[in-house]
């Protein structure tokens, strides 16, 4: 290995000697190999590695998926006794646990707080492998039915709350209304389905009724399975089981055992992938370039590489030094990587949507990560010094020397790097037509018609408890909250409901009387006040709106919106029609015979996400059942950040037991739920683009730099013959041009065909969309001619008389 350490270290004097060149260098592969870097990490520990539970690349849920439907959710909760039947029955789990998440009343002297809790099964804790940091865990001893009450808490909730005094181990406190003993604290990475609170609980044979509490079933395939093979043997229980439950299955179904990580990450999954293609690209652009610079320092070492030929040296030594000299320079541009990827990373954690990913992923830079960017540097090298390597191998060394240095091998570099020019160009129309598409499709969303008015509008949930059994406890509550919200000042009105447009109210099965059809009708139904539409600002189309009458009278209306009128009324007014809404059937508290007539008709609101289509929706009076949680709006005169604290402190004045849990402007709930992920994508992507855009620019400078030294005679010769100014400005633009708008039709070919993998990123916008190509080009025309313009200048501005002179 000695012949490595020679090479190198000759390579690092002789890179040395051309600070420019260095610094160009490195820094252009610091920036791919740092973007790289950083979003590998972020994959990493966010997709591949993010649980630090035992085996968690076997941990699978299962959900039940209707076959006549679209939609990409399932049921993935069981009745207690249908839960055990499947813990019990199936052939594929090493292990399995079950979990149902709540919100936890915390009674402290009086005061009460929420928190989020998780009931869990016995086995929770020995099935995630993860001990206690203080204390002990809860065994299945503990959720027998006679056990005394006992719950474990979070390392997030111990500090937050109690400062990390580890004297509250043993103490008892109120959750719900029971005195529960705290056992232990979980360590700081142990965050189970976002729980603050665990509480052992077993799910009860006896417990069929359909407003028992559904539990999530997790297991652990057995060692060899995959979630493939495992399938057929789950689908033949659910079959079974369909057969004893059979109103909580649709008649057509399928089973899916979607990953831990598919559960939590879940579209984000999406983004993160097209980032790391995206930073590919960058990676590319960036070795295009350092090959560029290379080539153009192999120019002026072309006598240096003929005499030692001459003296005995071969080919391939000489290669094997090209390639020694760019692994010294990818090298450097690792190390510098890895700091520009440190600090990086600390912005994309910052940046990272919440809800999007676990909070167990701790996201740095590992021992895999780290390995992974030496793997990148030393293949950027081989990308990078394959273009001078190769140029080494066209030489005639003969007649470089003759020739003093300057071989016909030249005009061969040049057209290398005209080659990679158009590379460099094509993939960065590619990075800017994916931001462009990303641009464009934000916009649509953020700007879309969401069918409401989300301007001043304050808005909180709430969790009704156990004190509230009936639907008139509920709905006297409720009434009793909005009395107290509409008198304070600056409020137009108030409004409790259990629907929450863009996000929707609860999944249902229509029927219309007097309609048959094959397939189900399916869509949602939200429960509303009076006070809704007007508070909500959804626009009356025909009919009436439910009014307080309603209401209080319990009434069997229904108002319906434009996509379900037209869906299911394509050439009948639906107004005075009876629709069934079959949920009601199954709801906490059951409603017989949900027949209800259709008196009005309003405009669509998104009730399905802002990026997917509004769902047939029908609104039927809030007193008609009662789900135990709902949606408290408030609208202001003028800006309601004032009255969010207020909207809290008046839902705690009628009952101090029911805590709002999160409370925002309606604005800030569709920042952070529905714009924050696509924003995410559409910066980073920016950033990457950005920067291949200017390395593109810098390629081009120096190619058509290069193009004028090297012609420098010809252009003298030219001048010297008549040629204007600007018959060379003209003929050195057209040079340059000419391979940016080759590297464009180069690009375009490509962006058809890889822009497409990004569908599921956009919304409301095509991958082929015209206007943003359109732009692209247009945008990579304009740089193109900048960066030809100052070196075609330089060319107009040669003195034939000195130029000949020389040669």
């Amino acid at each position: 290995m000695g012949w490595l350490w020679q090479d190198a270290k000759f390579g690092i004097r002789t890179i040395l000697k051309d600070r420019v060149f260095l610094i160009t260098s490195i820094l252009a592969l610091a920036l791919g190999i740092g973007s790289t870097t950083a979003i590998f990490s972020v994959i990493d520990n966010v997709l591949l590695e993010p649980f630090p539970y035992t085996a968690s690349n076997r941990l699978v849920s299962i959900e039940i998926h209707d076959s006549s439907t679209t939609s990409p959710y399932g049921r993935e909760g069981f009745l207690p006794p249908e839960f055990l039947d499947y813990q019990q029955q199936n052939h594929i789990f090493e292990d399995s646990i079950g979990v149902y998440q709540t919100r936890v009343l915390w009674s402290n002297h009086g005061a009460i707080e929420s928190f989020n809790g998780a009931h869990v099964t016995g086995n929770t804790f020995t099935f995630l492998g993860m001990g206690p940091l203080l204390g002990r865990y809860a065994t299945p001893d503990d959720a027998r039915p006679n056990a005394p009450p006992v719950f474990v808490m979070s390392y997030k909730l111990w500090q937050k709350r109690f400062s990390g005094d580890p004297s509250i181990i043993g103490k008892t406190f109120t959750l719900d209304d029971t005195a529960r003993t705290l056992i232990g604290i979980m360590p700081k990475r142990f965050a189970w389905w976002g729980a603050d609170l665990w509480i052992p609980t077993y799910p009860d044979h006896a417990e069929t009724s359909l407003n028992s509490n559904f539990f999530l079933l997790l297991g652990r395939l057995k060692p060899g399975l995959t979630v493939k093979s495992a399938q057929p043997d789950i689908a033949i229980l659910a079959q079974h089981l369909s057969k004893l439950y059979p109103k909580l299955y649709p008649k057509k179904f399928d089973v899916r055992l979607p990953t831990i990580v598919e559960n939590v990450v879940g579209r984000f999954r999406d983004t993160l992938y097209t980032l790391l293609a995206a930073v590919g690209l960058l990676l590319l652009i960036a070795c295009a370039n350092v090959a560029n610079l290379l080539l153009a320092k192999a120019t002026v070492r072309e006598k240096e590489f003929a005499v030692r030929s001459s003296l005995g040296a071969g080919r391939l030594r000489i290669v094997r030094q090209l390639l020694v000299e760019s692994l010294v320079l990818a090298f450097g541009g690792a190390a510098v990587g890895c700091l520009f990827a440190w600090g990086g990373l600390k912005a994309l954690t910052a940046a990272l949507p919440p809800y999007t990913f676990p909070d167990e992923a701790l996201i740095t830079l590992n021992v895999r990560v780290l390995a992974a960017t030496i793997l990148v540097a030393i293949t950027t090298a081989l990308l990078f010094g394959m273009a001078p390597g190769m140029s080494a191998f066209s030489r005639d060394v003969g007649e470089t020397l003759k020739a003093g240095g300057r071989g016909n091998s030249g005009f061969r570099r040049g057209r290398m790097r005209n080659v990679l020019i158009v590379g460099e160009v094509a993939l960065s129309l590619i990075l800017l037509s994916g931001a462009g598409l990303l641009m464009r499709s934000f916009l649509v969303q953020r700007y879309a018609d969401l069918g409401l008015n989300s301007e001043k509008l304050a808005v909180t949930d709430i969790a009704l408890g156990k004190r509230y059994q009936t639907a008139d406890q509920q709905s006297r509550f409720l009434r009793d909250v909005i009395a107290k919200l509409q008198s304070l000042p600056g409020v137009t009105s108030a409004s409790g409901d259990l629907d929450f447009p863009p996000f929707g109210g609860v999944n249902t099965d229509f029927d219309i009387s007097g309609q048959t059809h094959a397939e189900k009708w399916t869509g949602q139904m939200g429960f509303v006040d009076g006070a809704f539409f007007k508070t909500v600002g959804v626009r009356l189309l025909r009919g009436r709106l439910i009014t307080e009458a309603d209401v209080l009278g319990k009434r069997k209306v229904a108002v319906i919106n434009e996509t379900l009128a037209k869906k299911f009324f394509p050439t009948q007014d639906p107004i005075g029609k009876q629709i069934e809404l079959k949920r009601l059937v199954d709801a906490p508290l059951p409603v017989s015979n949900p027949w209800f007539e259709i008196v009005g008709v309003c405009a669509d609101v998104k009730n399905h996400g802002v990026q997917d289509a509004t769902l047939p929706e029908a609104y039927a009076p809030v007193t008609i059942t009662g789900f135990g949680e709902y949606i408290v709006y408030l609208r202001t005169k003028g800006s309601p950040e004032a009255l969010v604290k207020l909207l809290e402190s008046e839902v705690l004045s009628v009952d101090k037991n029911v805590r709002p849990q999160q409370t925002m402007t309606l604005d800030q709930a569709l920042e952070q739920f529905q714009y924050a992920q696509p924003r995410f994508g559409l910066k980073i992507f920016l950033v990457f683009a950005s920067v291949g855009l200017i390395l593109v620019t810098v390629g081009v400078y120096s190619v058509v730099s290069y193009g004028v030294t090297q012609q420098s005679r010809e252009i003298g010769i030219r001048m010297a013959l008549g040629a204007s100014s600007g018959d060379v400005l003209k003929r050195v633009m057209s040079g340059g041009m000419r391979f940016i708008l080759i590297g464009v039709a180069v690009g375009l070919v490509a962006s058809f065909l890889i822009l497409r993998f990004m569908k599921t990123l956009l919304a409301g916008v095509s991958t082929y969309d015209p206007i943003t190509l359109a732009a692209v080009v247009v945008l990579l025309a304009l740089v193109g001619l900048g960066a030809c313009y100052i070196p075609s200048l330089r060319a107009t501005r040669v003195d034939p008389t000195i130029t000949l002179r020389y040669e």
